[in-house]
C-alpha cells in the first residue's frame, strides 16, 4: 500500500503557498534531493524548501527510499502524488513526485472527449457480463486516462466491485464510486513481477454474484497476458492498455505477448469484447474501435484463425455503423 507521508509534506505546501500564494497555492510538483536534502524544491518555479522544514525533508526522503521501487503512489493528507525515483542525475539521486487529480476521472469529464458511440459501447450493460476491453496506443495518448475513467463510470452507473493490479497504480482509484466500490493493489513481489500471485489474489477476492471489474495497467509480458485471460474467463470484465500504432497492431501485439499459440487465440477469440485505439491530436481525442459481443461473431472467428488483417473489414464496417446511430453491440446480438 502506498506509504503515509503526512505532517512534513503539508508543512512543505503551506511554506511555498505563503512564501508566493499567486503561484504556490497551486502545488503541482516535489522534487526531493537524496543527497542534499537542501537543494530540494517544489513547483511551479523551482524554489528551495525552507531552511527550517530540512529535517521533514529528510523524514521524507527515507519513507520514499522505504518503497524500495523506482515507481510508486504516496498518499499526502488525502491527496495523491505519483513518484519517480530518479538514479541516473549527474548531481545525485531524486525522488520527484508529481501531484496527481484531486478526482478520478470519468468518461463524461474527460479532458479530451470522447466520440459518442465508443463511449455508449464502454458503458454498455452486456459488458457487465464479463470479457476484456484493451485500450491500446501510443505513450502519452490518454490510454490509462480512457480505462480509468471506463472503470470509475462503470461503477457509478452499475455499482458492484473492482480491483486494480498495477505497477504502479497511477490514478487515484481507490475508494467508493456512486454504489461501487474500487481497491487497488501493487503487482505482487519485490520486483513487481508476481502476477500469478497477484492474480491469484483477484480470483480470490471476487466477491460471489457481484459484477466485478478487474483494471489491469498495463500487460507488459506473457503471464500478465494469460493471467488477464484467465480472470475474464472467470467472469470478470477486464480493462487493460497496452501499446499500439492501430488496433490490428495492438492485437497482434498482444498475441505475440501471449506467446502465439492457437490455444490461447481460442480462448481469446471468445472472451473479446472491445478494442479501442485513441491518440490525441490538437487536444481532441481522435478514436477508432473493434467490438465483439460474443465468440460467435465475424470478429471472433478471423482471430480465432489469427487472420488480423481481415478485420479492417470489420472495423470500416463497425465505423459506418455508429455513424448512423446503430448500436454494434445490439446489431451483433441480434
Amino acid at each position: 500500500m502506498p506509504v503515509q507521508i503526512m505532517k512534513p509534506l503539508a508543512e512543505i505546501l503551506t511554506q511555498a503557498s505563503k512564501e508566493r500564494p499567486g503561484v504556490f497555492g497551486h502545488i503541482t510538483d516535489i522534487h526531493l534531493c537524496e543527497e542534499r536534502p537542501e537543494d530540494s524544491m517544489v513547483f511551479p518555479g523551482p524554489r528551495r524548501i525552507a531552511p527550517e522544514l530540512i529535517v521533514e525533508v529528510e523524514s521524507m526522503i527515507a519513507r520514499c527510499r522505504a518503497f524500495n521501487k523506482d515507481d510508486f503512489m504516496v498518499s499526502v493528507n488525502g491527496e495523491f502524488f505519483r513518484g519517480r525515483h530518479e538514479k541516473r542525475a549527474i548531481d545525485g539521486g531524486w525522488f520527484r513526485l508529481r501531484r496527481m487529480p484531486a478526482d478520478p476521472p470519468t468518461l463524461d469529464a474527460l479532458p479530451s472527449k470522447l466520440p459518442p458511440p465508443l463511449k455508449r459501447m464502454l458503458m454498455s450493460p452486456r459488458l457487465s457480463q464479463g470479457g476484456l476491453v484493451y485500450v491500446v496506443g501510443a505513450p502519452a495518448q490518454g490510454k490509462t486516462t480512457t480505462a480509468s475513467a471506463t472503470l470509475v463510470s462503470r461503477l457509478k452507473q452499475y455499482g458492484g466491485f473492482a480491483l486494480t493490479v498495477e505497477d504502479p497504480p497511477e490514478m487515484p482509484l481507490n475508494g467508493w464510486h456512486g454504489n461501487g466500490y474500487c481497491s487497488q493493489t501493487w503487482v505482487a513481489g519485490d520486483d513487481g513481477a508476481d502476477w500469478a500471485e497477484s492474480f491469484r489474489g483477484v480470483l480470490r477476492s471476487q466477491p460471489a454474484g457481484t459484477i466485478s471489474i478487474l483494471y489491469v495497467g498495463e500487460v507488459r509480458d506473457t503471464e500478465s497476458a494469460h493471467a488477464m485471460l484467465r480472470a475474464a474467463a472467470n467472469g470478470f470484465l477486464v480493462v487493460s492498455t497496452g501499446f499500439g500504432t492501430d488496433i490490428i497492431s495492438g492485437l497482434e501485439s498482444l498475441y505475440h505477448l501471449a506467446g502465439a499459440q492457437s490455444t490461447w487465440l481460442a480462448s481469446f477469440s471468445g472472451l473479446l469484447r472491445l478494442v479501442v485505439h485513441q491518440r490525441i491530436a490538437n487536444e481532441q481525442v481522435v478514436a477508432s474501435s473493434l467490438a465483439s459481443v460474443n465468440g460467435t461473431t465475424s470478429v471472433a472467428a478471423k482471430i480465432r484463425t489469427g487472420g488480423f488483417n481481415n478485420l479492417l473489414s470489420d472495423i470500416q464496417f463497425q465505423s459506418n455503423q455508429a455513424m448512423l446511430g446503430i448500436d454494434v453491440f445490439e446489431d451483433q446480438a441480434s
